[in-house]
């Protein structure tokens, strides 16, 4: 009897407990909760208008009259669910079209398409910029409008977007820098603009990789620069910036434009060293020298910027400011790397060795699924690489047409597919990508959704917290990442509209201070104009 009765208060306390909870997630709001998935399966953009922007073709000639044709700027636009109405034009400016959409340079018909691309015959140059004024986004004389009825709903520009981190500070400075979105350049220190003929050899067409140098590349908004270096002793600039076995560009070009941005602007930069392919002899003494000298190159040049390894890459952007250091540098030399606290482990570079755009998909997407939830940095190489058949039977191609090949996929991939997941993402020819807006804007989504995803877990029950603890592993300082494996359709919209800046820290020094100035940039002839949104 005494059992019956245990057994009758137990299955009474169960019931008791069972109805609580059930009254507890009936009484939770299902709002927050399915906020947070629909954040995370939403295209990156809104979807209520179509978005534009514009990129530059990586394509270069030399024309019949000795012209050369380099940078032709490109329309683009991409619907999304916004549906194109009859008589839905784009034009190109060299105005704001916000206010006044007549009058532009170039004028393409959308014709009922809701993905476009459009080569125009205007070439965009290579503005100059003033170093010392490195503040806001910023554009650089040529604007994109989507026209309907008369009016501009939707705008862009070509610009720079030298201070996107500090610009917005007030999302990204809590954010670890594992969890954010950088954009980046592939064999970042083979560069060298079209110079016609002498370009147009076989040799230089399968060599460069980039057409804008270090600072250029810093000041448009890259974040994570791969290089390779050669050591030659008998020449003076003994250390170069290689591709493989090919020396492009001395070291100190790179060490001065770095340096520049650096003392100018608050941007964190990861800086890998990711191959050491001539003059650094495997496992010997002379070796171990070889690389002590590069490594006190770097700690003479850089060394009140590097950030110790021992931060982590769960180190927050408040983190490294609060310590006035924003200079990250990976070192592929394991030996070296032992003995030195400033340098960081080597990012795993996810390298296809792909020849076409079906290939580099497939690889992309089996990697983006590998590396989800990985603690540490990862480098997605979306560019197409030649064989050595390419070289011998497509001499007349080289790496500017293979990046013209995949160009307008990646911007697609990354903005629609893999926005939620990547670490970084490297690619030849930049501009002719949108890559750089993608991982800004993809950056701050992922604040935003997982902002909500900690809402969530505040207002549901334990089973949600288990859950989320399944998700984000030990470390809570992780991002919860969205459901995984989600097919995204689409993105629209426009650039994002920066955070009023503030006043700077007061963790920040002298060394790093600098007065406010609205002239953002100097260019050749082209008018200057602060970013706004439509």
């Amino acid at each position: 009897m005494e059992i019956k009765v245990r057994e009758m208060t137990m299955n009474s306390y169960t019931v008791f407990a069972s109805m609580l909870l059930i009254g507890y997630v009936i009484s939770t709001p299902l709002s927050t909760i399915d906020e947070t998935e629909e954040c995370w399966t939403m295209p990156l953009y809104p979807p209520e208008r179509p978005r534009v922007f514009l990129t530059l073709s990586p394509l270069a000639k030399s024309t019949a009259g000795g012209n050369i044709q380099q940078r032709q700027i490109e329309i683009n636009w991409h619907g999304n669910r916004a549906v194109a109405q009859p008589g839905d034009w784009i034009g190109l400016y060299e105005h704001d079209p916000v206010n006044n959409p007549t009058l532009p340079l170039r004028q393409i018909t959308v014709d009922g398409r809701n993905n476009g691309y459009h080569k125009t015959d205007v070439q965009f140059g290579f503005p100059t910029i003033d170093p010392q004024l490195l503040i806001e986004d910023t554009c650089l004389g040529y604007w994109i409008g989507y026209i309907r009825n008369g009016v501009t709903i939707s705008i862009n520009c070509l610009k720079i977007r030298p201070s996107w981190m500090w610009q917005n500070r007030e999302i990204l400075g809590p954010v670890s820098i594992r969890q954010l979105f950088l954009p980046g350049t592939h064999n970042s220190g083979s560069y060298r603009p079209y110079n016609g003929h002498s370009s147009d050899t076989v040799f230089m067409r399968y060599l460069i990789c980039q057409d804008e140098d270090i600072f250029h590349q810093l000041a448009y908004g890259i974040r994570y620069l791969d290089v390779r270096v050669g050591y030659y002793p008998e020449r003076e600039d003994k250390f170069w910036l290689n591709h493989n076995y090919a020396r492009v560009n001395p070291l100190r070009f790179l060490i001065e434009d770095l340096k520049t941005f650096l003392e100018a602007t608050q941007e964190v930069v990861i800086l890998d060293f990711h191959r050491f392919p001539v003059g650094f002899s495997q496992n010997t003494q002379r070796n171990r020298e070889t690389h002590a000298q590069l490594v006190q190159l770097l700690l003479d040049k850089f060394g009140d910027f590097m950030v110790p390894s021992s931060y982590g890459s769960m180190a927050s952007l408040n983190d490294l400011w609060a310590i006035n250091r924003t200079l990250i540098v990976v070192y592929a030399d394991d030996w070296t790397r032992s003995s030195h606290p400033f340098l960081w482990p080597s990012i795993p570079q996810e390298w296809g060795d792909k020849r076409n755009v079906d290939d580099l998909h497939k690889y992309l997407s089996g990697i983006d699924k590998k590396r989800y939830d990985s603690d540490y940095f990862w480098a997605a190489m979306a560019e197409l690489t030649p064989s050595t058949m390419d070289v011998l039977f497509r001499p007349n191609d080289g790496l500017r047409k293979l990046a013209d090949n995949v160009a307008r996929n990646v911007t697609a991939w990354y903005r629609d597919l893999w926005w939620k997941t990547t670490s970084m993402t490297a690619v030849d020819f930049f501009h002719s990508t949108d890559i750089i807006d993608v991982a800004i804007d993809a950056s701050l989504k992922r604040v935003h959704c997982s902002n909500l995803a900690a809402t969530t877990l505040t207002t549901t029950p334990t089973t949600q917290h288990t859950m989320a603890e399944e998700r984000t592993g030990q470390d809570r300082r992780r991002f919860y990442l969205g459901p995984r494996n989600l097919d995204i359709t689409g993105s629209t919209l426009e650039l994002t509209s920066s955070l009023s800046v503030t006043s700077l820290s007061p963790r920040m020094t002298a060394r790093r201070r600098r007065t406010k100035n609205t002239t953002a940039v100097l260019t050749q002839n082209l008018p200057v104009t602060t970013i706004h949104s439509v």
